[in-house]
């Protein structure tokens, strides 16, 4: 649209400047803007190595004036003895075209300035663009690798207390010690196989919660009282994978710890509007001293929800002194 804009200008600009007639007009600068068209194409491969960002202006400066100035000359003389053959018969209109060479090589290099000015544009921003696609790409990629990073963040003392609990069964309840042997293989399975980056159904993620009590409950016996609440509605809705777990596991840290009371942990799931609403409840001593390090299940469920729904996901903690209550709210759009 912008070549044909172009043409039309100079069709009228040729008409009005040296007083020709439209037909020799038109042809005129139909031959003309054909030509160079055709060898503007070659001038695409010469200017994409001409970078402006490897080579010094002065340098760039005289490589375009060299090259525009042979493609100029090619393009005026070129179409001047077309158009001579073309109208061999109209003699002033011949003596013209020679005679107004100079005016032609103006127009020339104006066309050609134009031309760089356009490509070096569009070049800049292709650039812009994929340097932005690029920066995304790494800031989506550091971001997936520290979700992983925070869900990955298995408690050892979890596995190692687990199979202590496992050897220490093997000698005197072998049932037992295979079935835990059971829950803790299909536990670890599902924590290494499911995509960190991946929503799964509230279904799954409790049937692994399942696996992580059943086996919590061989340690603490009967003082684990779990109970769950969960909306049949709810089981459909989407969360990141083991999500719950840790803060489950922070609550059996503080709700058990060194403490020989029972402990109720609690968790209740419904759908309000279009989010996924979780709480978790359990029994809270804050006098109790647990391990250094402990603890940083919330901070990391916290991150990950951040992260994952940018802002939109809800986080919050009501602490009444004996009753510890975390509550998410996961958006479902």
């Amino acid at each position: 649209m912008a070549w044909v804009l172009l043409f039309g200008i100079q069709t009228l600009a040729f008409i009005q400047l040296f007083a020709i007639d439209w037909y020799h007009a038109f042809i005129d600068n139909l031959v003309f803007g054909v030509v160079f068209f055709l060898l503007g194409f070659g001038s695409w491969y010469f200017i994409r190595f001409t970078s402006l960002e490897k080579k010094q202006f002065s340098s760039l400066f005289v490589e375009h004036l060299a090259y525009s100035f042979v493609l100029v000359s090619i393009w005026v003389f070129s179409s001047t003895y077309l158009l001579s053959t073309i109208f061999s018969a109209s003699t002033e209109y011949i003596q013209l075209i020679w005679r107004i060479i100079e005016w032609r090589y103006m127009i020339g290099f104006l066309l050609y300035l134009v031309m760089v000015v356009v490509f070096y544009l569009h070049d800049n921003h292709q650039k812009q663009q994929q340097r932005t696609e690029r920066e995304s790409q790494l800031l989506a990629n550091l971001q997936n690798a520290e979700i992983d990073l925070l869900r990955s963040k298995l408690n050892p003392h979890f596995l190692f207390n687990s199979l202590n609990s496992l050897n220490a069964l093997i000698q005197t309840d072998t049932e037992k010690a295979s079935f835990m042997l059971v829950q803790l293989s299909d536990f670890l399975r599902f924590s290494i196989e499911k995509d960190k980056q991946d929503r799964l159904s509230l279904e799954d993620e409790i049937k692994n919660l399942d696996r992580y009590i059943a086996i919590e409950r061989i340690r603490f016996g009967s003082r684990l009282n779990y109970i769950k609440d969960i909306r049949e509605s709810a089981l459909h809705l989407k969360l990141p994978a083991m999500l719950l777990q840790p803060l489950v596991e922070n609550a059996i840290k503080y709700g058990i710890g060194s403490r020989l009371d029972d402990v109720e942990i609690k968790i209740t799931a419904n759908q309000q509007s279009d989010y996924l609403v979780l709480e978790l409840m359990n029994d809270f001593d804050k006098s109790v001293i647990v391990r250094k390090g402990s603890g940083n299940g919330l901070d990391n469920v916290r991150k990950r929800l951040e992260m994952i729904y940018n802002g939109s996901a809800v986080i919050k903690i009501e602490d009444s002194g004996s009753l510890f209550k975390v509550i998410l709210q996961i958006p479902q759009h």
